[in-house]
């Protein structure tokens, strides 16, 4: 058993003791931000805080990075990165970062800076069973996140598997086919608390356009959707039978129409892409979005994964070692050019 896990299991022994002796002061000990629970995983972290480094994009924070080679090459989160790249490592230095690749099915990037880095050494995942303590590092000495394996590594299926580039962006609040005559897409259904249903939207009504962009299906209209904000404001033109009209709609955000989406906000900001991974494993860690692309760590220091998203209110998801392995080699040998015009190089 390594040191960590002795410090650990004494930590455990002492807040069991202190919950049967002093329940309330207990409470405020086992709270996973208290600098003495947090004091064992320190240790565990510190080998791969070495390796994690601060992603910017337009001079904001923006995500995490984990060092995969000695010559200046870090694995981050792809749909961050918007505007100027940057890196900061751990003494405050900073580097312009050039941008490899893209791999769009895990939203990882892989960028390449000027400096000499310590990489991680990746583990699998599948070893660590639900129940296990893992903890996330990040640019400081404390961890960015701690938790238990609450699903062990699995497949993602139906609504998570589907890949939604930015579930943060704008909402009609509307249901949509294709339609098998016309170019466009059909509404079939209304939210009632929706934007769209308030601006006059009615069932069956055809969206065709959208603030002078054409729309040829619902899959092309739910895309377009994707460079809006929630507040941002578009025209549709719309058939209507034999009408033609002009429709303004205030878009709102998905928390504001769907009442789940609202209980995992109460958290917190969610991550912008937080579905259509190969496969993660899951975990009651509560991080930040801009603290997703670091390296997650068991009790023996040993990296199964990156934080890939905070997809709920404590939930967020690893992107596992048996996922990355292939993909970063396919990164490193040149595959994956970006090729998105929202994730551009800063050279």
């Amino acid at each position: 058993m390594t040191v960590a896990r002795n410090l650990f299991r004494t930590l455990a022994v002492a807040a069991a003791l202190l919950v049967a002796a002093a329940p309330t002061q207990a409470q405020g000990f086992l709270d996973r931000g208290n600098g003495k629970f947090l004091a064992p995983f320190k240790q565990v972290i510190a080998p791969a805080g070495d390796s994690t480094v601060r992603v910017r994009a337009d001079d904001r924070e923006v995500a995490l990075g984990t060092a995969v080679s000695p010559t200046g090459l870090v694995l981050t989160k792809a749909s961050e990165l918007k505007g100027k790249v940057s890196v900061r490592l751990r003494d405050g230095t900073e580097y312009d970062a050039t941008i490899v690749g893209v791999h769009k099915p895990t939203d990882l990037a892989l960028l390449s800076i000027d400096a000499t880095l310590k990489p991680v050494e990746f583990a699998d995942s599948k070893k660590a069973p639900v129940g296990n303590w893992l903890a996330a590092s990040g640019p400081a000495s404390d961890p960015v996140g701690i938790g238990i394996v609450s699903v062990a590594t699995r497949r993602l299926r139906g609504e998570d598997a589907t890949l939604y580039e930015n579930k943060n962006k704008g909402y009609l609040g509307v249901g949509l086919r294709n339609d098998d005559e016309q170019a466009g897409a059909r509404v079939t259904f209304l939210s009632p608390t929706g934007p769209a249903i308030k601006a006059g939207l009615r069932e069956n009504d055809l969206i065709y356009e959208i603030s002078g962009k054409e729309v040829s299906g619902e899959k092309n209209l739910r895309e377009t959707l994707e460079e809006y904000q929630p507040g941002d404001s578009v025209t549709l033109r719309v058939k209507r039978g034999e009408s033609d009209l002009k429709i303004k709609v205030t878009l709102v955000s998905s928390s504001k129409i769907n009442r789940g989406e609202l209980q995992n906000h109460l958290g917190g900001d969610l991550s912008g892409r937080r579905t259509g991974f190969p496969s993660i494993l899951q975990t009651d860690m509560v991080i930040e979005p801009k603290n997703c692309g670091g390296p997650v760590v068991d009790l023996d220091g040993k990296v199964l994964g990156v934080a890939i998203a905070r997809a709920g209110r404590v939930e967020t998801w690893v992107l596992p070692s048996e996922e990355i392995r292939p993909v970063l080699k396919e990164l490193k040998e040149g595959k994956h050019r970006p090729v998105s015009s929202s994730v551009s190089s800063s050279k």
